[in-house]
């Protein structure tokens, strides 16, 4: 089949945030490589692109309140209404999921995965190894069934497991090839007994490099308010989950100041901070970034930028950073360490504190090489050719199911399938109820405990009617 006649359904939930950027960036690279790519996405989006749909009828699945310092955990979807899915199962060549977590549902996955199409997964997070969490924070369970699952809220609901197995038993990974981001995360579907059987190929992200390139850096500084004469780390922290390695980076920094006078740098951060961080530095804050352009000229204020997090799958403030001309240094996580070598900065064990702090003290004491860094990331990143790497991959499965025999679709007991469906369809209404339960505890402690203007009521009337009432 010729590439322009190529005919790609991609998901992703939203195109907002780093995985949704990266969901459209892909899509609209392969419309430029020649294929015809439809974008079906499950939330409203107030911006609109070309060749994107919003599946209007899919209902969202939910998410329980996380633990304090987990990442989200998401319990499957009803997903796309059958009649629509196979609208787009009758149209399509090939399928791609992106982010599609509380968007398309476990049984939309096997219905596409044995359709006789090939269908790809391009891992953004864990979600698809698991039984519903998004990150592992130290948990293997993963590698088992996800049973017992740290992350799951609701005791006595072992949905992460039926989650898993359902995934487990209903998908066919003879028709399933996974797209990964990184050599780490590769190791990591590499062990997942729901993916290890599939092909997996390695794939960035793609990246404007027109809008992340080196600016002058005294001029940037002057912009964020940097302190001229001293050494700058950027640094972009997040509180929501232990795994962004807030903890991690202040004991870093502390350690840092160790082997380098506090007066000699200073610590640039975007973003809201719930309180000042806890480091010896100078520090800067730039506000809420929320323009590319800018973001890049705050990365190409700085002599080198920190990045903490414990787990990743790529890592787009590596890849941004470097295109700026700035080295990284962070954990051997993602992408982080491909892209931290040479001169682009430097990746240590996950978790050693001063190794970290050794490598920026060490990135801080040689020259900065902002073009070199910079045709690295036009070479790796650059959007066309992704693209171009997501086609040849698509042309290529599709040959391959063309192939085949008319009935090579791998056939699944009946009896089976309906007991791994029927399993997971008690526990989701188990769940539903039980969030239910939630929602009506937290209003009714919220209106008769914690409102006083109700109970002020309740003591005026009892005060009327008097002790013999």
């Amino acid at each position: 089949m010729e590439a322009e006649r190529l005919r790609v359904a991609m998901f992703s939930t939203m195109v907002s945030g780093g995985a949704g950027h990266a969901a459209l960036h892909v899509h609209q690279s392969l419309n430029r490589s020649g294929a015809h790519s439809t974008l079906y996405v499950g939330r409203r989006e107030w911006t609109k692109h070309e060749g994107m749909k919003r599946l209007s009828h899919a209902r969202e699945g939910w998410q329980p309140a996380p633990i304090p310092g987990l990442t989200i955990f998401s319990v499957d979807a009803p997903g796309i209404p059958e009649a629509a899915l196979e609208s787009i199962i009758a149209q399509a060549d090939v399928f791609n999921l992106h982010w599609c977590a509380r968007f398309v549902s476990v049984r939309n996955i096997e219905r596409m995965s044995r359709s006789g199409k090939p269908l790809v997964l391009t891992i953004r997070d864990m979600n698809l190894l698991t039984g519903g969490c998004h990150f592992f924070h130290g948990c293997e369970n993963w590698m088992r069934d996800c049973l017992p699952c740290p992350q799951f809220t609701l005791d006595g609901v072992d949905l992460p497991n039926a989650t898993f197995d359902a995934k487990r038993v209903l998908w066919d990974r003879t028709n399933l090839a996974v797209v990964v981001l990184s050599d780490h995360t590769r190791n990591l579907v590499e062990r997942s007994p729901l993916l290890k059987q599939c092909r997996v190929e390695k794939i960035s992200n793609p990246m404007d490099v027109t809008i992340f390139k080196p600016h002058d850096r005294e001029q940037c500084r002057a912009e964020f308010g940097v302190p001229p004469g001293k050494r700058a780390i950027a640094y972009l922290p997040s509180f929501g989950s232990s795994v962004k390695g807030a903890a991690q980076a202040e004991e870093a920094l502390r350690r840092l100041s160790r082997v380098i006078a506090a007066e000699e740098c200073v610590l640039i951060t975007a973003g809201s901070l719930e309180s000042p961080l806890a480091v010896p530095f100078e520090s800067v804050n730039a506000g809420f970034i929320t323009d590319k352009h800018q973001l890049a000229r705050f990365y190409a204020s700085a002599d080198v930028t920190l990045i903490p997090s414990t787990e990743e799958t790529f890592s787009n403030t590596a890849a941004e950073s470097v295109a700026c001309g700035t080295p990284i240094v962070g954990f051997q996580v993602g992408a982080i360490p491909e892209i931290a070598q040479g001169a682009r900065g430097s990746a240590v064990t996950v978790g050693d504190t001063e190794a970290l702090a050794n490598a920026v003290k060490d990135v801080l004491s040689k020259e900065a090489a902002p073009t070199e860094l910079h045709a690295y990331a036009a070479k790796t990143f650059d959007a066309n050719k992704i693209g171009k790497q997501y086609l040849d991959l698509f042309l290529d499965l599709k040959a391959l199911a063309e192939r085949r025999a008319p009935g090579h679709v791998r056939p699944l007991e009946n009896a089976v399938r309906e007991a791994a469906i029927g399993r997971l369809t008690r526990l989701l209404k188990q769940c539903r109820k039980a969030r239910v339960m939630q929602i009506f505890n937290s209003a009714a402690r919220q209106f008769f405990f914690d409102n006083r203007a109700f109970w002020r009521h309740v003591q005026n009337r009892v005060a009327k009617r008097g002790p013999n009432a």
